[in-house]
């Protein structure tokens, strides 16, 4: 799957945050998140077996899983896999949809038939989910256009992962200084893509949250106050650029969590835990620094900024 930096690259060219203070009570309510390991979104190149053994080392209890390692795997050792994650308390995060659904019917269907090839194989893995996120502007469909494809793209996808028991989590992207990229503008707010899951129509399929894109969006506690445990499938946390605004933010230019303390983070995953949610959290921040830094460092670095907002 494409990240969002590189379909940018190929495809085109308020200071205080929205998240009010929750009661104090719900910073102690008992629900564990688990800090995850996602190596795509922190420059971390590795096999699956060294992205495990980075995660019993450095204390991660969830781990975003390499679809090309683990579909080539053999029975043997898909089974060895497993059974080290449970040794370890360690489970598998959401996975990237590899399916690319923005593009051509030929892409898109070229991704569905990868999925149904490979999904039982997927499922016996015990993952739990894909992720994708949604570009919020098109430079060849209006609103309307890009809704119904997405609509009927998307829910093919959620249909064929549902036959392994997944589910489909989307992310919508916030950065108001994106919008001018393309002709036409797209959803980029929660409500919108309240609409847009609606529309789907599928039991499986709920949302990715990110703190910088509810941040950027404007949206607050009390947007986010529908959402229940279980429309939650992955949640990330990054903080925002000093000097710059919620609308001057820029998406691929971001902070590690209570870096900046420009996003109230902790407000964010108090929200967020007030559902009953107890799941994975993991960064994203689209960091050239942290991108640059030795294995070492930036793993040690990546699970300080996570502990550091109460993702122990």
């Amino acid at each position: 799957m494409s990240t969002r930096r590189q379909f940018v690259k190929t495809t085109s060219l308020a200071v205080i945050s929205p998240f009010v203070t929750l009661p104090s009570s719900l910073d102690t309510n008992g629900k564990s998140l688990r800090a995850s390991l996602n190596p795509g979104s922190i420059g971390l190149r590795c096999t699956a077996a060294e992205l495990l053994d980075y995660s019993i080392l450095y204390d991660f209890k969830a781990i975003s899983p390499i679809l090309t390692d683990l579909i080539s795997y053999s029975k043997t050792q898909q089974e060895e896999y497993v059974t080290k994650m449970k040794a370890h308390d360690i489970v598998f995060d959401s996975g990237g949809l590899p399916i690319q659904f923005r593009t051509s019917k030929i892409e898109f269907q070229r991704g569905l038939s990868f999925l149904k090839q490979h999904i039982e194989t997927i499922a016996s893995y015990g993952i739990p989910s894909f992720v994708t996120w949604i570009m919020p502007t098109n430079q060849e469909l209006t609103y309307r256009q890009n809704f119904d494809q997405h609509q009927i793209r998307l829910k093919q996808a959620a249909k064929v992962i549902s036959t392994g028991g997944l589910r489909l989590g989307l992310e919508y992207v916030g950065p108001k200084t994106l919008m001018t990229r393309d002709k036409y503008p797209f959803l980029h707010s929660i409500a919108e893509l309240r609409e847009l899951i609606s529309a789907i129509g599928e039991d499986n399929v709920g949302y990715l949250l990110d703190s910088f894109h509810s941040y950027c969006s404007g949206d607050s506690t009390k947007d986010l106050a529908f959402l229940e445990a279980n429309d939650i499938v992955s949640v990330q946390v990054n903080d925002g650029v000093i000097g710059r605004t919620a609308d001057t933010q820029i998406d691929q230019e971001r902070e590690l969590p209570g870096d900046t303390g420009l996003i109230d983070i902790k407000s964010f995953l108090n929200s967020v835990k007030s559902t009953g949610y107890n799941g994975a959290v993991s960064v994203e921040p689209f960091n050239k620094l942290v991108n640059q830094m030795d294995t070492i460092s930036k793993l040690k670095r990546i699970r300080t900024s996570l502990k550091k907002i109460g993702v122990k």
